[in-house]
């Protein structure tokens, strides 16, 4: 499905900073006495590429489904792109989305259904031939829709949600059945989406466009994502910049003694200050997962400052030992297994809601006025 608004009044350029592009409080959908999505609270600052992540019935498509107007919440309120959630009539004519695949004409050109959409929606057909040599399709423009490979659909599918050059553009699973050089494709055009440049190539406004898009493969979400939002059975696990989120996985630390012979003793010395550790090689590699997180909300930043402080304690105990460490290195684990740590292996509690991983507002708000930086 792709969504398509008729153009909102005239509205002036403004930068990235300021109000979140999506900030919802208790969201929340239940069908009979199934709850799909509970008491959901997320926020994504203006002008990131947001991922949204989590396993099939997590409930991210009935999520995005919610924002876009199509799916009624049980409860909840919020707004998207700073107008009311429970009126999406004022801000669907500034967001554009793709929703469960591409559906148009099959037998019509890429350029025909293009231009097609565009009169239907009251916007500018000519805007067509700049869309899709943005989507990377203009070589094969004039070709029926049906000859199109995966890809190349989607790529088009979300050129027409491009046609109303929208502030938040909404993209779920876009990468789903495609090919690894299709979802290279995908992820380049994703990330590219963000800059907002007109339908003409050119620039047309100087703040960024947000994009939300949700996906199961995390790798990519890594790759192109500013902020992470990862849905677990319906409820939050986590929300934050990706950078705080990979910096929060993290959590192992490798440490190497100037003499050998006294890796030992820094075992024994890390096992007493009740930090796990194994021993590899030359190197103790040391577990902070489990003991360096603080109670409630956890943020990202105070995990990372909490990890820093118990290596700190390490480095100052094992000086006091007679133990020179020539190496302290922070060993980065990957997005799948911190998303792990979160997802499997933890039974429903809905205590979770309140005590997931998440930013603060300001967090969101810091990372909207730094998102020029990150491009």
């Amino acid at each position: 499905m792709t969504v398509i608004a008729k153009p909102a009044a005239p509205r002036e350029s403004r930068p990235a900073a300021g109000p979140p592009a999506v900030d919802v409080r208790g969201l929340t959908k239940r069908y009979g006495r199934g709850t799909v999505v509970d008491n959901l609270s997320i926020t994504v600052p203006a002008g990131v590429v947001a991922g949204f992540v989590g396993p099939n019935g997590a409930g991210k498509t009935t999520t995005l489904r919610m924002l876009l107007g199509l799916v009624r919440p049980s409860a909840g309120e919020g707004a998207v792109l700073g107008e009311p959630l429970r009126h999406p009539a004022k801000y669907l004519p500034r967001v554009g989305a793709l929703i469960e695949g591409p559906a148009l004409y099959p037998t019509l050109s890429g350029r025909r259904n293009l231009t097609s959409l565009a009169v239907l929606a009251g916007q500018d057909p000519a805007s067509a031939d700049g869309i899709l040599e943005r989507v990377g399709l203009a070589g094969r423009g004039d070709d029926a829709f049906r000859t199109y490979s995966l890809g190349m659909k989607q790529r088009l599918a979300i050129g027409a949600a491009l046609l109303s050059d929208p502030e938040l553009l909404v993209l779920d699973e876009p990468t789903n059945g495609l090919d690894p050089a299709g979802i290279r494709q995908m992820r380049d055009l994703v990330r590219s989406l963000a800059d907002a440049p007109g339908r003409d190539g050119a620039r047309a406004r100087a703040r960024a466009r947000t994009v939300l898009v949700s996906s199961h493969l995390l790798a990519e979400v890594e790759q192109i994502c500013d902020w992470i939002i990862v849905l677990d059975r319906g409820r939050l696990a986590y929300q934050g910049p990706t950078e705080g989120f990979m910096t929060s996985a993290t959590s192992r630390v490798a440490l190497r003694p100037e003499d050998p012979a006294a890796l030992g003793m820094l075992a024994d010395l890390v096992a007493g200050l009740g930090l796990p550790g194994d021993r590899i090689g030359d190197r103790l590699l040391v577990e902070l997962d489990r003991t360096a997180r603080v109670s409630g909300a956890v943020t990202a930043a105070a995990e990372t400052t909490a990890a820093a402080a118990a290596i700190a304690g390490v480095s100052r105990a094992a000086h006091a030992r007679g133990i020179t460490l020539v190496e302290i290195s922070w060993q980065r684990a990957s997005l799948e297994e911190r998303y792990q740590g979160l997802v499997e292996g933890q039974p429903a509690d809905p205590a979770r809601s309140a005590t997931a991983t998440t930013a603060t507002a300001a967090t969101a708000t810091a990372m909207a006025s730094r998102v020029g930086g990150l491009r």
